[in-house]
């Protein structure tokens, strides 16, 4: 989960491809819960030596994420919430809805089509990279931070109660409406698992290989089905606000070298020029070869 919002903040993963290295082997008959974010806080809980092998100073650059995170630069629309601030160590933690610290409440229309981007981009992240992918309540309909716990003495001081709000159903019922961000967020999700449930590559067992392709901006990963290996798919997601190139040679090898490609969860075939993969601002594919 904090690997991902490293990537949301940097525009690059650095970090989340450095950490997904030191993951330990799944153990046999387990599976991994994936989420974006919980009930709980976000804390940074990423090693020291991972954040420095992907080039940052570990103290400074966790207080650049909690930065960019409540909001404190210009170019953040993010609107999340300090919590659990350790006055010895200089820990914090952050609080706040998936929609609102992607800044989709920050209400600005470049920002709202960026916002559900991201929210589409990692969910497509957890729901392809195995195990078992977790909405918490509220993201699948875009649901903002809640202050009313500012009003209750016995909650005010815990900003996690942004994030566990009353549920809206008036914003609910927009879900079923066309054009609204609630059905556009809803009709993705429901797109991202009827695709998981029919494609075999997704099943858990390890089959999972890690490519890095030189560019800081893009996390690519490659999933197979480890009783039919020709069957195969790859994730690659663009956490970058402008497009991101990948050069095809940096995956022929998982594959039969054709170049012909379809996106299983649009249905669309990507754009390729000069044999480099295009891959939209704040974009996920799940490609295979056809």
């Amino acid at each position: 989960m904090a690997l991902m919002w490293d990537a949301v903040a940097t525009k690059n993963a650095n970090l989340l491809n450095q950490g997904i290295k030191s993951l330990p082997t799944k153990l046999e008959g387990a599976t991994w819960l994936n989420y974006i974010r919980c009930h709980d806080d976000i804390g940074l809980g990423f090693d020291d030596q991972d954040i420095a092998l992907a080039g940052y100073n570990p103290a400074s650059h966790r207080q650049f994420i909690v930065d960019y995170f409540v909001g404190k630069f210009d170019d953040s629309h993010a609107r999340g919430l300090p919590f659990g601030h350790n006055d010895k160590t200089g820990d914090v933690r952050i609080s706040g809805s998936l929609a609102s610290l992607v800044g989709l409440q920050y209400g600005v229309e470049t920002a709202i089509e960026n916002a559900i981007k991201s929210i589409l981009l990692l969910h497509g992240l957890i729901f392809a990279f195995g195990g078992i992918p977790l909405i918490y309540y509220g993201d699948e309909i875009g649901t903002f931070n809640d202050n009313n716990y500012l009003n209750e003495p016995e909650k005010q001081g815990d900003s996690r109660w942004a994030h566990r709000p009353t549920i809206d159903w008036d914003k609910a019922a927009q879900r079923n409406v066309p054009g609204t961000i609630e059905y556009k967020l809803f009709s993705a999700l429901k797109r991202m698992i009827a695709v998981r449930k029919e494609t075999d590559v997704f099943a858990d067992f390890n089959n999972r290989e890690l490519c890095e392709s030189g560019n800081p901006h893009l996390f690519i990963f490659g999933r197979y089905n480890i009783f039919k290996p020709s069957e195969q798919v790859w994730v690659v997601a663009n956490f970058d606000l402008k497009p991101q190139s990948l050069a095809l040679a940096d995956i022929k090898g998982w594959g039969n070298e054709r170049g012909q490609f379809v996106d299983l969860y649009s249905g669309q075939t990507p754009d390729i020029f000069n044999d480099m993969l295009i891959i939209p601002p704040l974009t996920f594919y799940w490609l295979t070869e056809v």
